[in-house]
């Protein structure tokens, strides 16, 4: 074997051009699915970092309007005690929070994410505290201590590790607290929470005890051994239809969702990694067809050398472990290279996600990538490998190539002619199944962006602020500060326009509310409609671009006294008041005005604006939208907007943060950016698999134009003994032509004509990845073939013009 090794590196550094193309090829074909296979190991197959993680389950609530919504407290409360399917449940909501080291001047406030949790949580995931302790009962209570959890990246990113981080007092919302416990470094739960707070403090508020109110809330849970998720689900729904039964205001027509924990965090990436995997496998494929084809042409010009080992004793074994192993050197070579450009792929990806915390996030290099890439060059020097060295070492063959010329096929010449066209069809038809499904992805992103904003988001920054604690702990206190805030806003050079605003277009947070609309019909219960609604301070349209369909907008005389006002969008004027000026008619307050609270008086219409991403679960509902005034309707949460005349609206964001700051040294601010990078990050997922998979048909497409070339360049040296007698004989150059280019373009039309039914059946199969494209959408698809065929001209054109340069004395005196 060794011998064998070394002959085989020797025969290859004498023929570099093949071996740095099949190396090439090959690289670029095992690096693609190494990286995308680190991809799916890391949001697939990778289990939860928990101990038993397939007991894990998510719970939510489903209605008519969510199929999977948020849990009300009381209903937590009820499935928890009712329930015989789980050891024990968790209600827990993502939340903000403001957060300031005491004793630490020179660290400023800042504002972490984190998430709300009852005091059985941490057991239910089974991941112990790495130093400390978690909650108890006593603390997770209305009036318990005040306590936190951290996670192990906060701990070390402000604690810098040490273990006296436990005892701590720190700040969160104005209000001290003691860190008792650093969760487990496992911990992923919600994904990128830093800070834990015990939720019963909240325990006591109405709104949280309102069995219809959600506010945001999720339930995590652990299945006891034996039981399925859809037992659990059988299980909780008999409670809930009891609680429907019991409560039909508030529970009519909801049921329980239970859902393995793994699905509902990755359960939405499944589709487009299927998709890519799937691409990247045409790559690897095409690129062993190219390889494989030029083996063929090498075992070929090599024939003779085999013929005469034959004759010398040499048995096929010994002939076959000649040539496999050199497709093993070829393929460790494209294996090693496979790794180089899988990292870089895997940089790609990072770079092309967005900057929120997803599994994606998580793709690296490992172990298991590794041992995949080996085993892909492994699998490769075998598709490589096999079926070339098994036809040149067939004995007839072989027995016949020693009598012959040296520029004459071989008896077998015909069917590995036949070999390599197929070869060559099964490339260009995967190529045009990979053009076409990228094709259609880059149409749906175009459709995507296209769908109308509803706003100008140019020039517009969001910073994002949480206001809480003492200091506001009346909406007075909050609406003195968000005016003088605007007020100072205003004031900068170059800003044109600020408001404030919460549940704003891509701020990655979604509010909704029923109502109705007043002296109408009730709705049926559990089918009342929904509008997503926001908060605005008084100059908001303005701001955002959006324009004031009829009536006004917010203004001064908006107070928190007067009378309560909406604004509301063109849908909801629509649907709702049809045929009628919707100004001055009145909406139920179902807000925070209790049962007999005055109705809200309609003062304005404006277009809908998109919110999210159009593919977006709750963007695709196309819930119309409520806006209340932020002075009667006080929210704690805001997305601070301005406007700015020219250039980079990121250029503010420091004076911003100096003024809030002369307003309040203690008062922390959250992530910033302008909102059209917002727009452009919700689209991140869309844009990462169209621009790997449009990557992955470019590849295709080159490999399929080489490997076309490739072939009919040992055609035309096979047939150059035939060109000459041709030409000696009267035909023109034009008939050599036509006669090599009627091969190659016969080669690429059943290609292609493979090619568009394999495409036709892709399209089903991604339609719900697409976004206002059909499955089978014909300018795409012509566009494939048009490329496809202009290009594979070109291959079959430059050896087609090279037969006709054939000298017929010369190729006569060869023979």
């Amino acid at each position: 074997m060794l011998t064998a090794l070394r002959l085989a590196f020797r025969r290859l550094r004498q023929a570099p051009g093949f071996s740095a193309l099949a190396v090439f090829t090959l690289a670029l074909g095992i690096g693609a699915n190494t990286a995308v296979f680190s991809v799916v190991n890391a949001v697939l197959l990778r289990p939860l970092p928990y101990p038993d993680p397939a007991r894990l389950v998510l719970l939510r609530e489903r209605s008519a309007g969510f199929e999977l919504g948020a849990v009300s407290f009381p209903n937590f409360q009820d499935w928890r005690e009712g329930n015989r399917s789980l050891t024990d449940i968790s209600l827990f909501r993502r939340e903000s929070f403001n957060f300031a080291l005491t004793g630490a001047a020179d660290l400023a406030p800042e504002r972490a994410a984190g998430a709300r949790v009852t005091a059985e949580f941490f057991a239910i995931t089974g991941l112990e505290p790495q130093l400390g302790r978690t909650f108890t009962s006593d603390e997770d209570s209305a009036n318990g201590p005040r306590v936190i959890v951290i996670s192990d990246a906060f701990w070390r990113r402000v604690f810098h590790a040490a273990p006296e981080a436990v005892g701590r007092t720190v700040k969160i919302d104005g209000a001290e607290r003691t860190v008792v416990g650093v969760a487990s470094a496992g911990l992923m739960l919600p994904r990128g929470a830093d800070i834990y707070v015990p939720l019963g403090e909240v325990r006591g508020r109405p709104n949280t005890l309102n069995r219809g109110a959600h506010g945001g809330y999720s339930v995590v849970g652990r299945l006891k051994p034996g039981v399925t998720p859809e037992q659990a689900e059988a299980d909780l729904n008999l409670i809930a239809a009891e609680l429907a039964r019991r409560y039909p205001e508030t529970n009519a027509g909801r049921s329980a969702r239970v859902l393995p924990l793994l699905e509902a965090s990755v359960g939405q990436y499944r589709a487009s990694l299927f998709l890519l995997v799937g691409a990247v496998g045409c790559v690897l494929l095409i690129a062993c067809a190219n390889v494989a084809n030029l083996q063929l042409a090498r075992a070929t010009r090599i024939s003779r050398e085999l013929a005469v080992r034959t004759a010398l004793g040499a048995s096929r074994g010994d002939i076959l472990r000649f040539l496999l192993t050199e497709s093993i050197v070829l393929a460790l070579l494209g294996g090693i290279g496979g790794l180089l450009v899988a990292s870089w792929g895997i940089e790609l990806i990072h770079w092309l996600l967005p900057p929120t915390p997803t599994p994606l996030a998580e793709t690296r290099l490992d172990w298991m990538a590794l041992v995949f890439a080996a085993g892909s060059s492994l699998g490769t020097a075998i598709l490589i490998g096999l079926w070339p060295a098994w036809r040149a070492s067939n004995a007839d063959a072989l027995s016949s190539r020693l009598h012959e010329g040296s520029t004459r096929g071989g008896s077998d010449g015909p069917a590995r002619g036949r070999l390599q066209g197929g070869l060559v069809i099964a490339q260009v038809a995967l190529a045009l199944v990979l053009l076409t499904g990228a094709g259609l992805m880059i149409r749906s992103f175009q459709r995507v962006q296209e769908v109308p904003l509803g706003f100008d988001p140019q020039g517009v920054l969001m910073l994002q602020l949480d206001i809480a604690g003492e200091r506001y702990d009346s909406d007075a206190k909050a609406t003195a500060f968000f005016d003088r805030l605007i007020e100072r806003v205003r004031a900068l050079p170059g800003v044109t326009a600020a408001s404030i605003g919460s549940n704003v277009p891509f701020d990655n947070t979604e509010d909704d509310a029923s109502f109705h609309v007043t002296a109408t019909p009730a709705a049926e219960r559990g089918r009342e409609p929904i509008a997503e609604i926001s908060m605005v301070s008084p100059g908001y349209f303005r701001t955002l671009g959006v324009p004031i369909m009829r009536g006004r907008g917010f203004g001064p005389e908006d107070t928190a006294a007067g009378a309560r006002t909406i604004v509301i969008d063109e849908s909801l004027a629509q649907r709702h008041f049809p045929g009628v000026d919707p100004i001055g008619r009145q909406i139920d307050n179902n807000q925070n005005g209790g049962e007999n609270a005055p109705p809200l008086t309609i003062i304005g219409v404006v277009p809908r604006t998109r919110n999210d991403s159009p593919e977006d679960r709750t963007e695709a509902m196309q819930m119309p939208q409520i806006y209340y005034s932020a002075t009667q309707f006080v929210p704690n949460s805001v997305t601070l907007l301005v406007r700015t005349e020219t250039g980079d609206p990121t250029a503010l964001t420091a004076a911003l943060k100096r003024e809030i700051a002369a307003l309040d040294p203690e008062q922390p601010t959250g992530k910033s950016a302008a909102l059209s990078a917002s727009i452009a990050s919700s689209l991140a997922p869309r844009r990462l698999v169209m621009s790997l998979l449009g990557g992955f048909a470019g590849v295709a497409l080159l490999l399929s134009v080489i490997g076309l070339y490739g072939v009919l360049s040992l055609a035309v040296a096979q047939r150059t003994r035939e060109f000459g007698i041709r030409m000696a004989l009267g035909a023109e150059a034009r008939s050599v032509l036509q006669l090599v280019l009627r091969r190659g373009m016969l080669l690429v039309g059943i290609g292609l004509a493979l090619g568009l039914t394999t495409s036709a059946l892709l399209a089903r199969v991604i339609s719900r990845l697409l976004f206002g494209v059909g499955a089978f959408d014909t300018p795409t698809v012509l566009g494939g073939l048009l490329l496809l065929v202009v290009t594979g001209f070109f291959a079959c054109f430059l050896p087609a013009r090279r037969a006709t340069q054939v000298d017929p004395v010369t190729a006569l005196r060869a023979d």
